[in-house]
């Protein structure tokens, strides 16, 4: 799909959003575009079809005094929420102009020549409070998000999400359109995160409200035993680095680039492969070198970078540092954890746990006695525990630890050279003795990438595909998921529901899902 294809469709959702919107409240549409200017012309052209106001803090219109609006609801959301506290008093205020018009200062400390980025956050308050948006069902308010420091782009994110959205008011739907790129933490979490992205050419959509709590008592009701299988979004919840970030950090290491030097992820990633390209051409793979600079740097992975840091500090920094980092944290685990006690709790016997972290999470913190497989020789026993654990004769529940654990430096499965030979014929006939075809195993992947290039194409397989019914908890699609989804679109046709990757997605992050699945047990 095209940008431009990207961006139709956009307006298309838009307008779907507005249409089915109620009659008796603002109706809050958060967006995230990659590129402002590119996503204008059919944000302008919304608010002409619809007769809306498109307010953008682009050019001059908003950097000014405004014609006010009186509506206590819109000026009073600007009190609350434009603030710097809990860490200073700065704060947005409001001024009246005896000719009506309505101007947004900072105070406390006053900013006598505004930078940038207060300029931004001074311009959405005007557009907030702008008169032309009171006898209008529809208006685009859009600002350059990126340009705003971390307190002002959360305090101006909440201003949209919690002290506009759904309040009583006549019909308003208003589209937030934020410049940036997606953060996770500020974007996405449950009822307060974007429902539309533009990433490049891709249209990303996440699900409503109410989507997270039907799958979640639609999994609950189930009453045979469940997989849940666990990725690098089940860890990020307790601050552990998920697999990008260790991935940068031993490329800044090969590279000598120091942590303080500011270089996105994406220039990283450009200058490990200029490296490798420029003097150790034999150090890429026969895959690396079938694909372009764009593909290499899109795809890179944490396993081909410790694979080339393992030349070079055959230790493995990166794991050494991630165990240390661990051990620190481990016993302060985040929500998401908690979450999965209670469920294996609620549903003991009727869970099988797998993951790809090394991480000891679950083994650390959980009060349910567990069978953990993590090292070779423990997969021997594997595939004869689980099925006397499935037909009621085990109780412990099964802990498949596909890619070692740190506690075992020598078991973690974390470079290239060892992810392309696959799991392996022990792991294989563990995960194979999982399915069922009548009907075919419920598996959940929680915060997976579907990248593991070991696992990959034994989950695409025919097998996996006849046994097992598969749901994604993400908070929003990425491109190994949605590759992986092209491969499995034929079988999942035939289905009599969940006949699409949209179905079978829910869009939400570790900690909101396995809260909301918790839950659902309790009453199930």
């Amino acid at each position: 799909m095209s940008r431009a294809e990207s961006l139709f469709k956009l307006g298309l959702e838009i307008t779907r959003k507005h249409e089915s919107a109620p009659p008796d409240q603002i109706t809050v549409v958060p967006v995230i575009v990659d590129d402002l200017e590119a996503a204008a012309p059919i944000l302008g052209a919304l608010c002409t079809i619809h007769e809306g106001r498109f307010l953008t803090t682009v050019g001059e219109a908003l950097h000014s005094p405004v014609p006010g609006s009186l509506d206590a609801l819109r000026r009073n959301s600007i009190a609350t929420a434009l603030t710097g506290k809990p860490k200073t008093g700065r704060h947005v205020d409001l001024e009246d102009r005896a000719d009506g018009m309505l101007d947004a200062v900072f105070a406390e400390p006053p900013s006598v020549l505004p930078s940038q980025g207060e300029q931004e956050i001074l311009a959405v308050a005007r557009a907030i409070v702008h008169r032309e948006i009171d006898d209008r069902p529809f208006a685009v308010i859009a600002y350059r998000e990126h340009l705003i420091d971390l307190t002002f782009q959360k305090a101006v994110w909440a201003l949209a999400v919690d002290e506009l959205r759904g309040k009583p008011h006549r019909k308003l739907t208003l589209v937030f359109v934020a410049e940036n790129s997606i953060d996770i933490e500020r974007h996405c979490q449950f009822g307060r995160g974007f429902q539309l992205a533009i990433d490049g050419m891709r249209l990303l959509r996440r699900n409503v409200d109410d989507d997270l709590r039907s799958a979640a008592a639609e999994l609950g009701s189930k009453k045979d035993a469940i997989v849940l299988f666990l990725g690098a979004g089940f860890s990020a919840s307790s601050h552990l680095p998920v697999g990008n970030t260790l991935r940068d950090g031993a490329i800044r290491r090969i590279l000598a680039i120091g942590p303080n030097v500011p270089i996105e992820s994406f220039e990283l990633a450009k200058r490990f492969h200029a490296w490798l390209s420029s003097g150790h051409k034999d150090w890429l793979s026969y895959l690396e070198k079938e694909q372009t600079p764009e593909e290499f740097v899109r795809r890179l992975s944490l396993e081909q970078v410790v694979r080339v840091e393992k030349r070079i500090y055959p230790k493995v920094p990166t794991l050494l540092e991630f165990r240390e980092l661990q051990d620190r944290m481990v016993k302060e685990p985040g929500p998401a954890v908690g979450s999965l006690n209670q469920i294996l709790e609620l549903r003991l016997g009727r869970i099988i746990l797998a993951e790809v972290n090394f991480d000891s999470l679950i083994e650390e913190n959980t009060t349910v006695p567990l069978e953990v497989f993590a090292l070779e020789q423990d997969f021997e026993r594997a595939p004869t525990y689980l099925k006397r654990y499935l037909a009621g004769d085990e109780k412990k529940v099964p802990l498949l630890k596909l890619h070692g654990t740190i506690s075992d430096i020598e078991s973690c499965v974390a470079s290239t050279e060892q992810t392309e030979l696959g799991v392996g014929q022990k792991k294989l006939e563990a995960l194979k003795s999982m399915l069922t075809e009548s009907p075919p195993r419920v598996c959940v992947y929680v915060g997976a990438s579907m990248r593991d290039w070991d696992l990959r194409p034994l989950l695409l397989g025919e097998e996996f595909a006849r046994g097992l019914d598969e749901r994604w908890v993400t908070p929003f699609l990425n491109e190994g998921l949605e590759d992986f989804a092209m491969h499995r679109d034929a079988w999942w046709r035939k289905k009599p529901d969940h006949r699409s990757l949209q179905a079978r997605l829910i869009t939400e992050t570790a900690d909101s899902f396995l809260a909301e699945f918790a839950k659902a047990c309790k009453t199930s």
